[in-house]
């Protein structure tokens, strides 16, 4: 684990008596529940509640991981601190997301074109090795308007591509690829395909069975690279009993689908959010027993929020523990459609406690390393807004001509040739003042921005420091080259 280079910003957050470890130890429920309660433990100013079980991971990754205690700080100072700033602007952004117009729309188009365009850049994932020319299939699940399928025909025009999407009509977005380029569209509810999902009929009494398809989309296909691009649209037409139930039934729908598609060795992509919740950590772990798995975040799009993408290679549907999952997705489908007494979806159960330690005690470290470029971008995006950082992280796009490369800061530098002489913390002793704070406070104005105030994720850093193997300044790490442009 390698010390993380950026500026240290000054924010609140988790109590610094948790020390990082060089290497996860034993997991305790009881350390952890301990970190639990000491701490704010929130996703999202749009979320209702953390389950138990994302609390346990967070409480772990506070343990473990300097990054992810980092983006922390500025998610409890947007979250929490300055709770109205962060409210009205997510209002903004979701007011700005239903009602989008013909520009607005485009502009979504493109975006997701750069973001895929940046995903190939640096995991080739839009180029499988298993297909190449006319015989290289794709399948965009929930793909209007259509950006990851128009990426894909620019790097592979020879490619066939086809689309499941949900129709306009029922609140879907508009296509902006031209239908002439795709193979194959199904204008549809992907969570509706009941064969799909189940081999069990339809409950005779549920309300909308009507609208329940029988169809198998390209059931006779096997498909080289499979996109699961699917939200939840608060644009939808849907009855008021699906709404606790249907981002569940949404997930499973695409994976079971995109499972029962995929060609052995394939790719899938699948956009996901909160890699630090266990719903999240645990697919990753779930698709690494049987697959290739990394973690994409776009460096400018999308960049203050929790979402990323699984980039499963070399997927083997046929792994015994493949085909178990997806019985279990088709279960967890089942429950969240025909379950509970009224048969109409029963809530989500979290898991108990030893799932979740058996998660992380055989996944914890992969974790951490795949969520760590992770947090670091969003911690990055987060410093410079209003309503969460202080502007202390600056993005220059002409630093190395790399798009969203992260140039240097002033700081930086310092540490590095400062570092030897200044004296180290022990995990022995109590965590006092930073260090660097003292530093900063001798340096002249014109290279702070603004002054910071004392708080306990700074001491809390600094007692991470420590416990890091040293970098040194000549060597940088990939991930210091990737984020500096060299």
């Amino acid at each position: 684990m390698s010390t993380p280079t950026a500026p240290i910003e000054v924010v609140s957050g988790p109590k610094p008596e948790f020390v990082t470890t060089k290497k996860p130890g034993p997991i305790s429920i009881d350390e952890l529940v301990k970190i639990m309660e000491a701490n704010t433990l929130q996703d999202d100013p749009r979320e209702k509640r953390t389950e138990r079980s994302s609390k346990l991971v967070k409480a772990y990754l506070i343990k473990n991981e300097p990054e992810f205690v980092r983006v922390m700080g500025f998610r409890d100072r947007g979250w929490t601190q300055n709770k109205d700033k962060g409210d009205a602007f997510f209002k903004a952004q979701r007011d700005r997301a239903d009602n989008a117009d013909v520009s607005g729309e485009q502009k979504f188009f493109r975006m997701m074109i750069q973001i895929a365009e940046e995903m190939n850049g640096l995991t080739g994932a839009l180029s499988p090795q298993t297909a190449r020319g006319p015989d290289m299939k794709v399948l965009d699940i929930c793909m209007a308007p259509g950006g990851y399928t128009a990426a894909v025909l620019k790097f592979n025009p020879r490619a066939s591509s086809f689309a499941i999407t949900l129709p306009q009509d029922q609140g879907g977005h508009p296509l902006h690829v031209e239908r002439s380029r795709l193979a194959g569209l199904q204008l549809l509810d992907v969570t509706m395909l009941v064969n799909e999902y189940t081999d069990k009929p339809i409950p005779p009494n549920h309300p909308d069975r009507e609208k329940f398809l029988t169809i198998r989309p390209f059931r006779f296909h096997s498909f080289d690279l499979v996109f699961c691009d699917g939200m939840v649209l608060r644009t939808q037409q849907r009855e008021n009993y699906r709404e606790g139930n249907e981002v569940i039934r949404l997930a499973t729908s695409q994976l079971i689908l995109a499972m029962q598609r995929i060609k052995a060795g394939g790719t899938l992509v699948m956009l996901l959010h909160k890699i630090d919740s266990f719903p999240a950590a645990n697919l990753l772990h779930i698709f690494s027993k049987f697959a290739k798995v990394e973690a994409f975040k776009p460096q400018k799009k999308h960049a203050t929020r929790s979402s990323f993408y699984m980039i499963a290679k070399d997927v083997q549907p046929g792994h015994e523990a493949a085909k178990a999952v997806v019985e279990e997705w088709k279960e967890a489908w089942w429950r969240a459609t025909f379950g509970g007494e009224a048969g109409t979806g029963e809530p989500k159960v979290d898991p108990p406690e030893s799932v979740v330690v058996n998660m992380l005690e055989e996944f914890g470290e992969q974790l951490m390393e795949m969520g760590r470029p992770v947090w670091r971008t969003q911690g990055d995006a987060l410093s410079r807004t209003e309503y969460a950082g202080d502007g202390s992280i600056v993005r220059s796009e002409s630093a190395a001509g790399l798009p969203g490369a992260v140039k240097p800061s002033p700081w930086r530098d310092l540490r590095e040739s400062l570092k030897e002489n200044v004296p180290l913390q022990t995990s022995s002793s109590p965590v006092g003042p930073s260090s660097w704070r003292a530093l900063r406070e001798n340096v002249p104005p014109q290279i702070t921005a603004s002054p910071i105030a004392p708080s306990p994720w700074d001491a809390m850093r600094e007692s991470l420091k420590d416990k890091l193997p040293p970098q040194s300044s000549t060597s940088p790490t990939p991930l210091d080259k990737d984020l500096e442009g060299v």
